[in-house]
This record gives C-alpha cells, sequence and structure tokens, in this order.
C-alpha cells in the first residue's frame, strides 16, 4: 500500500505542475547524502580500530 500511495503522490505533482517524469538514477540519494555517508563510514571504521585517512580522487 505505501508504494501505491508513492507512485501516486508522484504522478500528482507530475499532472500539477505539468512535468514529465525524470528518473534521477540508482545513486540518486547516495549523491546527496555523500557528506554524510562517509562521516558515517569512517565512525565505523575508528570505532573498529582503524585509523581513517581520506584524499580526494583525481578521478571523475
Amino acid at each position: 500500500m505505501a508504494v501505491a500511495h508513492s507512485i501516486m503522490t508522484i504522478v500528482y505533482h507530475l499532472l500539477t505542475r505539468k512535468q514529465v517524469y525524470q528518473e534521477l538514477g540508482g545513486d540518486y540519494f547516495e549523491i546527496r547524502q555523500q557528506e554524510r555517508i562517509v562521516k558515517q563510514t569512517v565512525s565505523r571504521l575508528e570505532k573498529l580500530g582503524y585509523t581513517v585517512m581520506l584524499s580526494a580522487s583525481t578521478a571523475s
């Protein structure tokens, strides 16, 4: 039932705004929340006893 409600909400917004549906991609939320994910992952590794040093990747 929750999935049907989500779909109907999307349809409602698309119709009222007269927009075309655009798939955002499977990693949309990870990209939006990347900083939080990195902090949580570093924290988990440190709790396991690892020392973590991060550096930005040169490859895009």
